[in-house]
């Protein structure tokens, strides 16, 4: 099983947006197991029916012992369960469950979880919070690609520097890969393309050759809780990240 983090700093610039779809384009071709790490929930909003039940990802992080098997749950969209994609959702709870997170190692928590389930899956997406908490180190731990979701605008980079060296000290100074997606780019604002393509010159190694546009009809399908393969499947934007499915699948 390949683990993919995507992870921004910033909140509400459309990271969850991006897991979704791409777990949903994967899982056309690959079985998939999506972990909302994200207190907001969001990408659990779009796959799956709320369970107070059923063990979450709270609970993984506070019980060790837990069988991760017990908090896994078929993805669906809109009542059609999906055959290859399933989901451990989040709480809005998690954020004040880490302050309970004693376990030593407890980096180390969500790697150990997923050894027992790496047989079952060609990969784990991991959706994460947007800071350098305790629940996003776990991630970058046991993460194979880290996949930097970038917006267009001039502040995109800030952090960018520190991030990549907090992953390199989680790693315990491993190798490690990856790789930025230009998330949201407008062709009309050419000042603003210019400005990050100069900025990202560092970067060039790492960038995706594949960008998503910005497109409405992406905040559409949001707005009605649904993947964009299924609210638009003829539209731009799926062409767009079944290029980005190839593209990562051949990493």
């Amino acid at each position: 099983m390949k683990t993919i983090a995507i992870i921004n700093q910033k909140g509400g610039v459309g990271k969850s947006t991006v897991t979704v779809n791409l777990a949903y384009e994967l899982a056309q071709r690959k079985k998939v197991l999506l972990i909302d790490l994200d207190p907001q929930a969001h990408s659990c909003q779009i796959f799956c029916t709320a369970n107070p039940e059923q063990p979450n990802v709270k609970d993984l992080f506070l019980n060790t012992r837990l069988d991760i098997k017990e908090t896994i749950q078929p993805a669906q969209v809109k009542e059609r369960k999906l055959s290859k994609l399933d989901i451990i959702s989040s709480t809005i709870h998690l954020a004040r469950a880490t302050e309970r997170i004693t376990t030593i190692y407890r980096e180390k928590i969500l790697a150990n979880h997923l050894s027992k389930i790496m047989a079952d899956y060609d990969y784990c997406l991991l959706d994460c919070p947007p800071n350098l908490g305790v629940i996003t180190i776990n991630a970058l731990y046991v993460t194979d690609i880290l996949l930097i979701h970038l917006l267009a605008d001039k502040g995109a980079l800030d952090g960018m520097a520190d991030l990549l060296e907090t992953v390199q000290e989680v790693k315990e100074k491993k190798p490690f890969q990856y790789f930025i997606l230009r998330n949201s780019l407008d062709s009309r604002t050419k000042q603003t393309n210019s400005y990050l393509a100069g900025e990202l010159t560092t970067y060039q190694d790492h960038l995706l050759k594949t960008v998503i546009s910005k497109a409405e009809i992406i905040n559409q399908a949001r707005i009605v809780n649904e993947p964009i393969q299924v609210f638009a499947p003829k539209s731009k934007a799926v062409k767009e990240y079944r290029q980005l499915v190839l593209e990562l699948t051949k990493i």
